[in-house]
């Protein structure tokens, strides 16, 4: 089978390697159709060295089941928490998830998707209708956007880009705001203006999004006196510099929400299956790029610039080659 690989920094190529095979009977075989792009594996493509494995927001098409397996059968459309960019991948059952009919295959990567589940779980939240920010909102930060509201907040959406400011109206936020307009309540600042509850500024909860060191340090600025900051961004690459006196002065409760606990990105993929399809979680026709696999180094390059123009970007595995296009 086919197998992406790294030959040098921004330079990969497929190569064949054996064919994945069910060693347990509990085990899955699973042929891919797509895979998404992550924002959190640019830094390594940028810097890769020889035989580096990419891709780990797999969906695709079950060809095998061990003697044990129930959940799934051959030929369900699935996807879940398993390797990616190779053309077969086998898993434990535990970890592949059914997607429904009215799900498409670029909806239903649900690896992200089970990340925004596990991390918008973590915060804090207090009464229904509570103001809470979300910085940058590009395809995760619009996805936790939904999720915030379900959990019955007052979204407050800021970032750099005017259509990522569309984005977050259309996917929820109550109000959204370029950087530069932001109103100066929104920001904590000692001995300033009062916010909307008449106490200083800044907000209670700030989710941050925007994956830079701007970004960061705009959410600590926004996270009012004993405020939770939640980290949901990578921040893969170069170290941040940010006003770490803020963060102490403010006595700010920092949260990474990076997805370590197994248990809670399971009932991630379940429970966002759940939402999508009942219409609950608003997170489908997100506009998604599509690259066949020889492209995947451009769909890497394109990341940096694709906001106003997509908030996803997709493998397809079929190996057939066209010219890469947007669905929404």
């Amino acid at each position: 089978m086919k197998k992406l690989v790294s030959r040098a920094p921004m330079r990969t190529e497929w190569v064949e390697v054996p064919e994945k095979v069910i060693t347990a009977d509990d085990q899955v075989k699973i042929k891919l159709t797509y895979c998404g792009v992550c924002m959190s594996e640019h830094y390594d493509w940028m810097t890769a060295t020889k035989e580096r494995s990419f891709g780990h927001e797999p969906v695709g098409v079950v060809t095998e089941v061990g003697a044990a397996v129930k959940a799934v059968k051959v030929g369900d459309r699935v996807s879940g928490l398993f390797s990616g960019n190779a053309e077969y991948a086998v898993a434990a059952e535990k970890r592949v998830f059914k997607l429904p009919d009215c799900i498409s295959d670029t909806e239903g990567v649900l690896e992200p998707l089970a990340c925004l589940m596990s991390a918008v779980s973590k915060v804090r939240i207090g009464m229904i209708g509570e103001r809470v920010a979300v910085v940058g909102c590009g395809y995760m930060g619009c996805g936790a956007i939904g999720l915030l509201k379900l959990r019955g907040a007052y979204v407050v959406a800021v970032d750099i880009n005017p259509e990522s400011v569309k984005n977050a109206l259309q996917y929820g936020a109550d109000e959204a705001y370029l950087v530069k307009d932001l109103p100066a309540n929104y920001r904590y600042v000692p001995g300033g203006g009062l916010n909307f509850d008449g106490e200083p500024g800044g907000f209670s909860l700030v989710m941050e999004w925007g994956e830079t060191n701007e970004s960061l340090d705009l959410a600590i600025q926004m996270t009012r006196q004993c405020g939770q900051l939640a980290i949901g961004a990578y921040h893969t690459g170069e170290k941040r510099l940010v006003d770490v006196q803020q963060l102490n002065v403010k006595a700010i409760d920092c949260l990474s929400t990076h997805p370590r606990e197994t248990h809670m990105t399971i009932e991630g993929c379940k429970n966002a299956i759940r939402l999508m399809a009942s219409g609950a979680w608003n997170y489908k026709h997100v506009p998604t790029k599509v690259y066949p696999r020889s492209m995947f180094d451009a769909a890497q390059a394109d990341l940096p610039n694709k906001f106003g123009k997509y908030l996803k970007a997709v493998i397809d595995m079929s190996g057939r080659e066209f010219e890469p296009y947007i669905i929404e």
